[in-house]
C-alpha cells in the first residue's frame, strides 16, 4: 500500500480537517489574534496531523506487506493466515478474519477434495488386485485348453490386463503420495521385465525386440519404468508398419555429457512401424490425444503416452518423441545424473 493511495482513501476526513483548520484560523483572526500566533497554531497541527498520518500509514503498510509478500510466496495461498499474525487496527482485523475465514474453508474444501480422492484412488488399487484374479484364471484355462479361438479369446484378455495396468498406474500417478521408490537400477534388468509382460503382444504383432547397450545403471522405480518402457512396446506393436507384416523395436541407451560435469543416461525405444503425421508429434504425449493413427489404426484411448509422460517426470526422467511418418518412432527417456562415469 502506497503512501498516495493511503492519502486518497482518507481524502474526504482531509478535506474536512483542512476546512476546519481554515475555521478555526478565521475565527481566531476576527478575535484579533497575532497573525503570526495563528499561522503558528495552523502549523503545528498541521505537522501533527502529518506525523500522525505518517506513523498510521507505516503501521499499516507492513501488515499490508507482510502479507502480501507471503502470498506471492506461497504456492497454496489459502495457508498465509497462519504464516501472518493478525493486526491491532481494527480495518486489518476485520479485514484478516474474512480471509482467515475463507482459508478455513477452503482447508476443509481440500481436505475433503483429498479424503475422496484417496477413497477413489483406495476403491481402484483394491479393484485392480480384485480383478486380477478373474484375468489369471482365465489365462490358466485358455493355456490348458489350447485352440485358436481360445488363444485369441487369451489374446483379448491380454489386453483387458492391459487397460487394467494403466488404471493402476494412473490412479497412482495422479495420487498426492509419492507411491515410488528411486534407486539405482540396471536398465538391461528393467527393459526384460517389461518384454516380459509384454511378450504375447509383440509376438502375436510379429514385431522383434533387439537389445543393445543396457548394461547402464540409473535411478528410477523399477516397476514405473517397467509400465513406461511396456507402454511404448504396446504402441509398437500396435503401430506396427504393414509393407510385410512384421515390425523391429530396438532398446538401445548410451550415455552423453549435458555441461560441465553434468550427465545423463538416455534410453531409446525405437520402431520401424508406421510412424506419426508431422501434426501429431507435438500433442503426443497430450492426455486423450489419440491422432490420425489412433483413428486409422486401432481404438486408442490416447492414455498411454500421457502415462509415459506423467510417471517419468514423478521421477524425475525426461521423455521426448521423435516420430518420422513411414519411417518409424522413437521414444527417448533422459535419467540425469550429475556425476561422471564416462
Amino acid at each position: 500500500m502506497g503512501f498516495g493511495a493511503y492519502i486518497a482513501d482518507r481524502l474526504v476526513p482531509l478535506v474536512v480537517g483542512v476546512a476546519a483548520l481554515a475555521f478555526v484560523a478565521l475565527v481566531m483572526g476576527v478575535y484579533g489574534l497575532d497573525p503570526a500566533a495563528v499561522a503558528f497554531v495552523c502549523g503545528v497541527l498541521v505537522l501533527a496531523a502529518a506525523v500522525a498520518l505518517l506513523l498510521d500509514w507505516l503501521h499499516r503498510r507492513t501488515f499490508y506487506q507482510r502479507l502480501s509478500d507471503m502470498l506471492d510466496s506461497l504456492d497454496e495461498t489459502y495457508l498465509a493466515t497462519e504464516l501472518v499474525g493478525r493486526p491491532d487496527f481494527l480495518e486489518g482485523e476485520l479485514f484478516y478474519d474474512a480471509l482467515d475465514r475463507e482459508s478455513r474453508a477452503m482447508r476443509d474444501r481440500i481436505a475433503a477434495a483429498r479424503r475422496r480422492q484417496r477413497e477413489y484412488r483406495e476403491y481402484v488399487e483394491t479393484w485392480v488386485h480384485e480383478i486380477k484374479t478373474p484375468i489369471a484364471a482365465a489365462h490358466l484355462i485358455a493355456k490348458n485348453n489350447p485352440s485358436p479361438e481360445v488363444d485369441a479369446l487369451d489374446a483379448e484378455v491380454d489386453a483387458i490386463e492391459g487397460y487394467v495396468e494403466q488404471a493402476l498406474y494412473y490412479s497412482r500417478g495422479t495420487s498426492l503420495e509419492r507411491d515410488f521408490q528411486i534407486r539405482e537400477v540396471l536398465l538391461a534388468d528393467v527393459a526384460r521385465d517389461a518384454l516380459r509382460h509384454k511378450a504375447r503382444t509383440l509376438i502375436g504383432a510379429r514385431v522383434t525386440p533387439e537389445l543393445e547397450g543396457l548394461d547402464l545403471t540409473v535411478r528410477a522405480d523399477p516397476k514405473w519404468l517397467s509400465f513406461v518402457i511396456g507402454q511404448v512396446l504396446v504402441n509398437s506393436a500396435k503401430y506396427r508398419s504393414e509393407k510385410d507384416g512384421r515390425g523391429r523395436v530396438r532398446i538401445t541407451a548410451m550415455r552423453r555429457e549435458t555441461g560441465l560435469d553434468a550427465w545423463e543416461t538416455v534410453l531409446a525405444i525405437a520402431d520401424d512401424g508406421v510412424g506419426m503425421p508431422a501434426s501429431d508429434v507435438g500433442r503426443a504425449f497430450d492426455k486423450g490425444f489419440t491422432g490420425e493413427n489412433g483413428r486409422r489404426f486401432a481404438r486408442s484411448t490416447g492414455m498411454g503416452l500421457y502415462l509415459v509422460r506423467e510417471l517419468c517426470e514423478k521421477m524425475g526422467v525426461r521423455a521426448a518423441l521423435e516420430s518420422e511418418e513411414d519411417v518409424g518412432t522413437t521414444v527417448y527417456l533422459s535419467f540425469p545424473d550429475s556425476v561422471d562415469r564416462a
